[in-house]
């Protein structure tokens, strides 16, 4: 497997467990309304918890999936994973109007989705 590929692979593992993660531990409350989630439009951490397990994990795990059996169309499913966790914290940001150091990495790991998804050649896939 090229190295590329290599990366690829384990930045959508490490998205799709953190999302999938992530939502679950905001729909159960194991994550708590705090000083920045009181902020926003929803009136409870279910919601946002629904669209990070479901939209944001289950695209990577999906886009990983595809990947891994070099299924057709394998690369726009992880540039649209990679553009989704963008989306989602630029929406994260804007809505609770705080930054943190977890979301630059976060933002990050979806940009270089999105670059690795494009640099590898589908020759040597």
């Amino acid at each position: 497997m090229p190295k590329h590929v290599k990366y690829l692979v384990g930045l959508l593992a490490f998205n799709a467990l953190s999302a999938i993660g992530g939502g679950v531990a905001l729909m159960s409350g194991g994550i708590k309304q705090s000083a920045w989630t009181l902020r926003t439009d929803f009136r409870s951490l279910y919601f946002p918890g629904v669209i990070l397990f479901a939209i944001v994990g289950g695209s990577s795990l999906l886009a990983l999936i595809a990947v891994k059996k070099k299924m057709v169309g394998w690369q726009l499913v992880s540039v649209l994973a990679g553009l989704i966790l963008v989306f989602w914290i630029v929406g994260e940001i804007v809505s609770i109007r705080q930054f943190d150091w977890l979301q630059a990495v976060y933002f990050l790991t979806g940009i270089l989705v999105i670059y690795f998804s494009y640099s590898i050649n589908i020759k040597d896939r």
